[in-house]
């Protein structure tokens, strides 16, 4: 390879300068294309006129005319302003907001300190542009944002005084009035205007009440106007067993569990668990195959094991053994005797029916059974005799065909809602986060259509409630107006006074309180009877205090007369998404309570829609007192 000192003899100054750095710049000549510029055309010179030894004439003038690394010029010619030969290199100059080595690579200006603007920054190919919000204008240095004084426009607010703030204006009145924009002119308003409630407010004559967002856990405070959490008053012990398995948890009757077991050969099916309910009807568990093949279903009603069968299209319901619905634990095993089903109660035998098939049903070389626990997998209309298949119930030591069901347990471990509470009551327990509802009809019409003779409401609520503030009952209308509410409050709206309290209330009228002692771990009574004319509020049998006149009561009950001329539900232990200036009291009651309705007792299991953490018919007690 020729070397740049044998060559810079017939060179001129400056190209001499550039064999010089031959040596340090060839291999970047051979590896960067951008840079091959020079070499190969000194290399075309040899080809041409030879060896530079032999001083050809030809070869000097070829060397001299050899055009430098700048042509032609390798730099982006958007972003470059000058580029400077190197002697085998060459170097481009950026213009302002490039870079890279070409400059064809962008500078995100924005990006340092904003580019200097004091709002927006919005970067371009090259260069960057501020900008400013609405309210403001950007200045002469092209990079400040100045407000903008709205109130220069003697227009800005008609006849109100107008104020300017930074990206903003305000039309100002006097008190007691406030700016109507689309009238530029200053209008009476009420209390509610003046920003009294940290929530919504509702205006009455010559004074006002403030309403919390009760759905969203919030109460009034003790100043009347701002919110506060609503917090226990009464603490429960709501402590989970991890190896328990809840039945209750679907309202929708489906299974809690679903498990198939494949056999190689004929199997008898053995089950065996503790079992702990207080509730009358359900379903325990089903194994079996198809719902048009064999199966058994074991379940309670009224209170006592039940079981249907069927086989080979055959169906039969067998009943029998104590009641087991009183809140205790039992032992209750099912087992495939000879061509018998066994089912026994604390190890006595209490059923004993003789079968004509096998429950695993042979299917592709293989005997299957399907066996899920708290449903079943169809619908209860094909049951032989159709349950309600949800039950309030719970189960702890499962043994599924000899211990082959490991997996529930580790399912149950991980959700908290699978699991039972430890120790339980009788009743129905409302965390303070969902509701129930029923449809149920108020009115009574006589044997000629359309003629309304008569509508009564009569409620007895058994309540142990763990907080102060929460909706019993509520009858809402289709349109979502609460014709009727019964709930606990914690103040006394029209004296501003912190007191605890049940009201009774059409929609958002009080009718009636009564005092309870709401945080004191008891089961209180409240009983309601409004009938055409009267309306009669009543705490452990103690009469409440009417809160409406002779004639307002009059006028509220025509009001509530109205909706239930139409469709209303009965919803329990809250309400639905309604305006929280629709009732009194809109947050979820938190405790137990059992519930009577025109003289009958409302079942949780029977709603039409029920919360999936309300149990039907158990409850935690309050937590022991710490010594």
């Amino acid at each position: 390879m020729l070397r740049a000192r044998e060559a810079a003899q017939f060179l001129r100054p400056r190209q001499r300068r550039a064999y010089q750095v031959f040596e340090e710049a060839r291999e970047v000549f051979e590896n960067d294309p951008e840079t091959n510029y020079f070499y190969p055309r000194y290399l075309d010179c040899i080809s041409k006129y030879g060896s530079p030894y032999t001083k050809h004439p030809d070869f000097v003038t070829c060397v001299q005319n050899l055009p430098d690394q700048c042509s032609p010029n390798p730099c982006a010619k958007e972003g470059t302003q000058a580029c400077q030969d190197l002697m085998g290199n060459f170097y481009c100059q950026c213009r302002a907001g490039w870079g890279g080595r070409l400059c064809d690579r962008d500078v995100n200006e924005c990006g340092q300190q904003n580019g200097g603007c004091s709002q927006v920054c919005t970067n371009q190919p090259g260069s960057f542009h501020c900008a400013c919000s609405s309210g403001y204008v950007l200045s002469p240095d092209g990079r400040t944002c100045l407000d903008i004084d709205e109130c220069a426009d003697a227009g800005a607010c008609g006849e109100a005084r107008c104020q300017n703030l930074p990206g903003s204006y305000s039309c100002l009145c006097d008190e007691g009035y406030t700016f109507s924009a689309q009238e530029k002119s200053c209008r009476d308003v009420d209390e509610c205007a003046e920003g009294r409630c940290e929530q919504a407010c509702v205006n009455s004559p010559g004074s006002y009440s403030c309403h919390c967002d009760g759905r969203g856990g919030l109460k009034l405070s003790q100043d009347m106007n701002t919110c506060e959490d609503i917090l226990p008053c009464v603490p429960l012990s709501t402590a989970r067993s991890l190896k328990s398995l809840y039945l209750g948890r679907m309202f929708s009757g489906t299974p809690v569990i679903r498990l198939r077991f494949k056999r190689l050969q004929p199997t008898r099916l053995v089950a065996e668990f503790d079992f702990r309910t207080f509730d009358p009807e359900g379903v325990l568990f089903f194994a079996g195959g198809r719902q048009d093949s064999t199966w058994i279903v074991l379940g309670l009603r009224a209170g006592r094991l039940e079981l249907q069968l069927r086989y080979h299209g055959v169906g039969r319901v067998t009943s029998s053994g104590p009641v087991i619905n009183h809140g205790m634990w039992q032992t209750i095993s099912v087992e495939e005797l000879e061509r018998n089903l066994v089912v026994k109660v604390n190890k006595d035998a209490v059923m004993k029916i003789a079968v004509a098939a096998d429950l695993f049903q042979l299917e592709r070389g293989l005997y299957h059974l399907n066996l899920t626990v708290g449903g079943i997998p169809f619908k209860e209309k094909d049951l032989i005799q159709p349950i309600n298949p949800r039950l309030d119930g719970c189960m702890r030591s499962w043994n599924w065909l000899n211990g082959e069901d490991t997996a529930i347990q580790e399912t149950v471990k991980v959700n908290a809602k699978m699991q039972c509470f430890s120790v339980t009551e009788r009743g129905s327990f409302y965390p303070g986060t969902g509701f129930a509802f029923y449809s149920l009809d108020y009115a009574r019409t006589s044997p000629d259509v359309g003629t309304e003779t008569t509508w009564e409401i009569e409620v007895v609520a058994r309540i142990r409630p763990a907080t102060d503030t929460g909706v019993l009952l509520a009858l809402v209308g289709e349109d979502h107006a609460v014709a009727l509410s019964l709930a606990l409050v914690d103040y006394h709206s029209t004296k501003k006074l912190k007191k605890q309290l049940v009201v009774l209330a059409v929609e958002s009228v009080a009718l009636a309180l009564m005092e309870i002692k709401v945080c004191d771990g008891q089961e209180h009574v409240v009983s309601v009877s409004v009938k055409e004319g009267e309306a009669v509020l009543e705490v452990d049998g103690t009469k409440g205090t009417s809160e409406v006149s002779h004639e307002g009561l009059t006028e509220t009950l025509a009001v509530l007369g109205k909706h239930l001329q139409g469709s209303v539900r009965t919803f329990i232990g809250g309400l639905p998404d309604v305006p929280v200036t629709s009732a009194p009291v809109t947050a979820f009651y938190r405790g137990c309570m059992t519930l009577e309705v025109n003289r009958q007792a409302l079942d949780l299991d029977e709603a039409t829609y029920k919360h999936s953490d309300i149990t039907s018919h158990s409850c935690p007690p309050v937590e022991p007192a710490t010594p």
